[in-house]
C-alpha cells in the first residue's frame, strides 16, 4: 500500500467550531493540526492557539518540546529561529545555539494548559487565540470527572462570546467509551462513520439568540483514512497497523449460541451503550453471552443501568437489586467473570469499559 498523509484541509473546509479527528496512529493528524492551525497560521496572520494537556503532570519542558520537534521552524521562519520552546507554560519560536548550548527566545506563539486545572485559567484574557488543540481526547487509561464540561468551561473562557475560537481534538482509537461521544450524543456517528468520511452535526447549546433562533455549535467530525502499512506487533496491532478501534482479547463461546439453551436474558445501558446478556446452558453449565442492542430494550426486561428512573425494571448493580424476588438474584449471581462470553474482543472491551460496577471471579 502506497503510503499517505493525513491533510487537514477536508474538515477546515467545514468551518466548525469543534472539530474532532481520530484514526490510527501516526498517520500524521497530530502533525497536521500543530504544523497548519498552530506554527502555520501564527506566521501568517500572528494569531496564537493553546495546546492542551488532560493532565499537568503531561506539561513538561521535555515532552511539549518534543512534540514540536517535527516542525521544521527553521525552514518556515526563513532561518530567523529553529525551534520551539515552552517557558512558564508560553510557547515561543526560539533560536538554539548548538555551540554554547544556549536558547533565545523569540515571539510567543501560544500558550499550554492543563484540563484537569481548567478553574485555574477563569479569569484570564485569551484574546489572542483562535483556535484550541487537544491531543489525546481519548485517553488510554482514565478521565477527569465531568471532562467534556471542564472542555466547554475552557472553551468559553478563552471564546468569551465571540463564537470564533476553534476547538481541534485529536485522537488515537483508543475507546469507543469516551465521554465526549457519550456527552454530545455522538457515540452513533462515531461507530458508524467509515474511514475518510467527514459528519458535520449541529449541536445545541440550549439558548437562542434575539431573533429566538437556536443557538448551535457546528460539530464536523473525522474518521481518518488509513496512511499506509505500519508494522506493530501484540495484542493492539489492528489499531496501529490497520486503524482498527483498540480491543482487549475476550473470552468467546467454543460453539455457536444456537447451541446452548436460552434461560433468561437482562439488558446493560451504560454510557449510551447498550447491550444484553443472554442466560446459556449446557448439560449443567451455565454461560452468560454479551452482545450489543441498538433497538428500544422491551419493558418487561430487567435492565443494569446507569440511568435513574422510577421504574423497577431499572436497577444499578446487578449483583445488588432491589427486587424482592430471591430466585431471581440467585441466577444473576451466576454473572461471574468465568462464565461471560462476548460476541467480539470490541465489544467485551466496551462493556467492561462502559459499566461501573466491578465483575465478581
Amino acid at each position: 500500500m502506497k503510503e499517505i498523509h493525513y491533510n487537514i484541509d477536508s474538515i477546515r473546509s467545514k468551518d466548525a467550531i469543534i472539530n474532532i479527528i481520530y484514526g490510527e496512529r501516526s498517520n500524521g493528524k497530530s502533525y497536521a493540526v500543530k504544523h497548519e492551525i498552530g506554527v502555520l497560521k501564527f506566521l501568517k496572520t500572528g494569531r496564537r492557539f493553546i495546546l492542551m494537556r488532560r493532565w499537568l503532570e503531561e506539561i513538561t519542558s521535555e515532552k511539549i518540546e518534543q512534540y514540536f520537534n517535527d516542525v521544521d521552524v527553521y525552514k518556515h521562519t526563513k532561518g530567523k529561529y529553529n525551534c520551539i520552546t515552552m517557558y512558564r507554560k508560553r510557547l515561543f519560536l526560539s533560536n538554539y545555539n548548538i555551540e554554547t548550548g544556549k536558547i533565545t527566545r523569540g515571539e510567543l506563539i501560544g500558550y499550554v494548559v492543563a484540563l484537569s486545572t481548567e478553574q485555574n485559567y477563569a479569569g484570564g484574557s485569551y484574546l489572542d487565540v483562535d483556535d484550541i488543540i487537544f491531543e489525546e481526547f481519548m485517553s488510554r487509561s482514565s478521565y477527569i470527572r465531568g471532562e467534556s464540561d471542564k472542555l466547554m468551561n475552557f472553551w468559553s473562557t478563552v471564546d468569551r462570546r465571540r463564537k470564533k475560537v476553534k476547538m481541534w481534538l485529536i485522537g488515537n482509537k483508543i475507546s469507543q467509551v469516551c465521554p465526549y461521544l457519550y456527552d454530545w450524543d455522538l457515540q452513533n456517528i462515531v461507530l458508524n462513520l467509515k474511514e475518510g468520511n467527514i459528519k458535520v452535526v449541529e449541536l445545541s447549546t440550549g439558548s437562542v439568540d434575539d431573533t429566538g433562533k437556536e443557538i448551535t455549535l457546528r460539530c464536523a467530525i473525522e474518521n481518518c483514512i488509513d496512511t499506509g502499512t505500519s508494522f506493530a506487533i501484540g495484542r493492539h496491532k489492528d489499531m496501529i497497523n490497520k486503524g482498527m478501534w483498540q480491543s482487549d482479547p475476550q473470552p468467546h463461546l467454543p460453539k455457536s449460541v444456537k447451541e446452548y439453551k436460552k434461560l433468561y436474558m437482562i439488558g446493560f445501558d451504560f454510557k449510551g451503550f447498550k447491550f444484553i446478556g443472554e442466560l446459556l446452558k449446557e448439560d449443567k453449565n451455565l454461560f452468560w453471552f454479551i452482545y450489543p442492542y441498538q433497538k428500544d430494550f422491551d419493558k418487561n426486561l430487567l435492565i443494569i443501568s446507569d440511568k435513574i428512573k422510577n421504574d423497577r425494571h431499572y436497577q444499578r448493580n446487578i449483583y445488588d437489586i432491589t427486587i424482592k424476588n430471591d430466585k431471581l438474584k440467585r441466577v444473576l449471581q451466576t454473572f461471574r467473570e468465568s462464565q461471560i462470553f462476548y460476541c467480539t474482543d470490541l465489544v467485551g472491551t466496551n462493556f467492561k469499559q462502559a459499566i461501573d460496577f466491578e465483575i465478581r471471579r
